[in-house]
């Protein structure tokens, strides 16, 4: 491991073996290549109704190629702001146990370094754990987008659209406009003042089509949710610090993108840890290029997971993640199937394996990006097998109380 640490608070530098007694919030930002949107993000958290005196920012820069280093070393907003510069990449999970490790408050919020916060973002996250305590609170779901900057790989299709939204305000408008294509560095569309006064929520917008899909179905605390650890997004998130010590920290065998917080969420939700969605402390995700390679990096972590925790609960998000079912077809399915096996423990037993089998294989044709056609093929089921899940279908269609099950399996015979 190798890593420069540099803190400061304002124009007083902290020594690195002193604490201060006196923070009760530690935000961990860990930033690769985010320059200037973690700018925009730091700028954000200056503008807190909370006590500065009593947070700090812990930014981790992992490794960037970009400007970050250059620009934030000497840092100073009104907030503690510690600056760790990791000289090598050491991925998603280290860079936030770093954080962590470095984490002087008792409540823990975590960041993406290219979330633009609200005044009350602070402040409204402690106010859920100051009340109440083994609590995880997520504002992620309640994210919107907007385009804070203009990037070189850009096609056509989104600059035309990001002239639409900056339509919404004149000023923002007119920086547009003044925008020289092609561009070689990122252009910036917002400043500091457009943070303060809240003009980038002019040109936000909803985006995020599977966080709706859960908020509008669920209420606040996700009952009747059978994934409630899926609100365990690193993106805008808190928790008090001794829990997830508790569960054992962020996988560290999760390096590239995908599924260690979902992975550290499921341990916390084992423990007994309840989740809450609020709609009080949104954040502004601000867009950005995305690499293709993050789809097999997302898949290879998912295959991780699933090893980590061989549990139906978790193997069955390969339907939603090879897009055979929509969230809530699946969120019935997995309900239905622990009703059936509680109704009927040992009438179902072997129809359970065959359907752990089956969600083993079409895991295993994502991880070797296979189309999924043949799934009773390809999980090696003889005919005479194939004929025993048949019946197993035909008597749990008998019992009408099982739907969505009945229906998936029915698919996947005749894919």
């Amino acid at each position: 491991m190798s890593y420069v640490k540099h803190q400061s608070t304002a124009n007083k530098k902290i020594s690195n073996n002193e604490t201060n007694d006196d923070i009760e919030v530690s935000i961990i930002i860990p930033s690769r290549n985010k320059y200037p949107l973690n700018l925009f993000t730091l700028y954000s958290l200056e503008n807190q109704s909370f006590n500065v005196k009593k947070m700090e920012v812990i930014f981790i820069n992992d490794a960037s190629t970009d400007e970050t280093e250059e620009k934030l070393k000497n840092y100073h907003p009104p907030y503690i702001f510690k600056y760790i510069h990791c000289t090598q990449k050491l991925g998603r999970a280290r860079v936030r146990n770093l954080g962590i490790e470095s984490a002087s408050g008792r409540i823990l919020i975590f960041l993406d370094a290219e979330m633009i916060t609200e005044p009350e973002f602070v402040q409204n996250h402690y106010n859920y754990h100051h009340k109440t305590d083994n609590l995880i609170v997520t504002g992620a779901m309640h994210s919107k987008a907007l385009y804070s900057c203009i990037f070189p790989e850009f096609s056509d299709k989104f600059t035309n659209k990001i002239e639409k939204l900056t339509k919404e305000n004149n000023e923002i408008y007119k920086r547009f406009k003044n925008s020289k294509h092609p561009i070689e560095t990122p252009y910036p569309l917002i400043n500091k003042d457009d943070i303060v006064q809240g003009h980038f929520k002019d040109i936000s917008y909803n985006a995020y089509l599977w966080f709706e899909e859960i908020i509008s179905n669920y209420n606040e605390k996700l009952e009747g949710f059978m994934f409630p650890w899926m609100a365990f997004l690193t993106g805008n998130i808190s928790i008090k610090k001794e829990l997830i010590t508790q569960a054992g920290l962020f996988d560290e065998e999760f390096f590239n993108y995908g599924y260690e917080d979902w992975e550290l969420g499921y341990r916390l939700y084992k423990m007994g840890v309840k989740y809450v969605v609020s709609n009080k402390m949104p954040t502004y995700h601000q867009e950005h290029p995305v690499e293709e390679r993050k789809w097999k990096e997302a898949v290879g972590n998912f295959g991780l997971f699933t090893i980590k925790h061989h549990d139906v609960d978790v193997l069955i998000l390969a339907l939603e993640l090879a897009r055979m079912t929509d969230l809530n077809t699946m969120n019935n399915i997995l309900k239905e199937y622990k009703s059936l096996l509680k109704s009927y423990p040992e009438q179902f037993q072997v129809f359970s394996e065959k359907f752990i089998y089956i969600l083993e294989t079409i895991i295993l044709m994502l991880e070797v990006d296979i189309r999924h056609f043949n799934i009773i093929g390809a999980a090696g089921f003889s005919s005479e097998a194939k004929k025993e899940l048949q019946r197993d279908i035909q008597q749990i269609q008998k019992l009408e109380r099982f739907p969505n099950l009945t229906k998936f399996l029915a698919s996947v015979i005749n894919s």
